[in-house]
């Protein structure tokens, strides 16, 4: 019998705990672990302003959690001892870079080697302006124990770490959720991630995304997690914050919110594993119908080649990206629009004021019109009847 008295997703991490932790004998030995994590992908790192702020991310970092952190790599393959000074001094020389075309790596974790999954870390790879000029993306990542979750103001913090970076450094997307924690060493567990992400279609596989932002992820967004986040670019391309919201009306437990430059999408109260018994998590899947049109139609492979292995080739690479595509949804109902504030404007009437005016009954409608201008009409729309929106959000 399920308990009642708990969240069903806090539950199932409960539940399943012994799959979603791997060790080499004994518990000081973990491998592989849940953990909530988020990855971010940003610009013009290359530039004295933006390290500063990528600093600053990594001094709350370490406020909130320095107790807990043992070990570091600064442009090195050795694993150091973490202390105080040693902070100090990796901070000293990222601050002191000069030349723009120099990339940084720095990865400061609760482990004292690169064998052992962490529990806590954070870890960047900046672009060099070179390759920012061909578009591609630095990259920040943070983890954190999945067992925050069960703790009062847990997600609260993380939530607020994840507040306080997308601030910062601004991304142009990014996304949060569970996600198996490998080693920084985490070649071959990549078999063992496949194998948990075949399980629970709610975990992200997230291990090689310090690559993705100059290849898959360069002008596209990964799909949906329990934190989807947008730059204004792709919130635009989708229409806008109000369009946006207007498709999500259907699911109280979708919430938004908003940091410097982009747009923040929660699917759900808790971030979800997507348990065998459960299924795909229908906030999931419903945000995963909304921002599809920016995902990348390009995913590559989450995995190197593991010939004689498990592991996510280029075909199974498609599937994950696209597990959520034909989950069934409950019906919208089309009226739901009204619930947002602002004026409307039945199709083929004119309009009542100039400005930005979007429509739920077709993709990239946003557009102006002029006063008096025929809204138009769109009658083959599987959302019913055209009712134009005017964008609140345009200033």
């Amino acid at each position: 019998m399920e308990q009642t008295s708990m969240p069903r997703q806090l539950h199932r991490l409960q539940q399943y705990q012994d799959e979603l932790v791997w060790n080499l004998g004994s518990d000081d030995t973990v491998v592989i672990r849940p953990g909530l994590t988020a990855t971010f992908f940003f610009e013009n790192a290359s530039k004295a302003s933006v390290r500063q702020k990528i600093i600053e991310c990594y001094d709350y970092f370490y406020e909130l959690f320095g107790s807990k952190l043992k070990g570091q790599k600064y442009m090195e393959n050795k694993t150091r001892k973490m202390t105080a000074d040693s902070y100090r001094q990796c901070r000293e020389k990222m601050l002191a870079v000069k030349d723009p075309n120099q990339s940084l790596a720095w990865f400061v974790s609760s482990e004292p080697t690169a064998s052992y999954a962490a529990e806590y870390f954070i870890s960047c790879f900046t672009r060099a302006e070179l390759h920012e000029g061909w578009g591609h993306k630095s990259y920040l990542k943070i983890a954190l124990p999945h067992t925050l979750i069960f703790q009062d103001s847990g997600l609260d913090i993380f939530k607020k770490l994840i507040a306080f970076i997308c601030d910062a450094i601004q991304p142009v997307h990014g996304y949060s959720g569970l996600s198996p924690v490998l080693p920084y060493d985490f070649d071959r567990y990549l078999p063992n991630e496949y194998e948990l992400a075949q399980r629970f279609i709610g975990l992200d596989v997230d291990s090689m995304s310090f690559s993705a932002g100059a290849h898959e992820l360069q002008n596209h967004i990964k799909g949906a997690n329990w934190l989807t986040l947008l730059g204004d670019h792709f919130v635009q391309q989708l229409g806008g914050d109000a369009a946006i919201h207007a498709q999500l009306t259907a699911w109280p437990d979708i919430t938004f919110s908003r940091y410097a430059g982009g747009l923040i999408i929660q699917a759900g109260e808790y971030p979800d594993l997507g348990a065998p018994e459960d299924g795909a998590p229908v906030p999931y899947v419903a945000v995963s119908r909304v921002v599809k049109p920016v995902r990348t139609t390009q995913p590559g492979s989450l995995h190197y080649y593991l010939p004689q292995q498990n592991g996510f080739d280029k075909t199974d690479t498609v599937s994950w990206y696209e597990r959520f595509d034909a989950v069934p949804l409950p019906e919208a109902v089309p009226e739901s629009v009204s619930a947002i504030e602002g004026m409307r404007c039945e199709a083929d009437k004119p309009c009542p004021e100039s400005g930005y005016w979007w429509t739920p009954a077709m993709e990239n409608s946003r557009r102006h019109f002029t006063q008096g201008e025929l809204m138009p009409n769109f009658p083959n729309s599987a959302y019913g009847s055209t009712i134009w929106y005017l964008d609140d959000f345009v200033a």
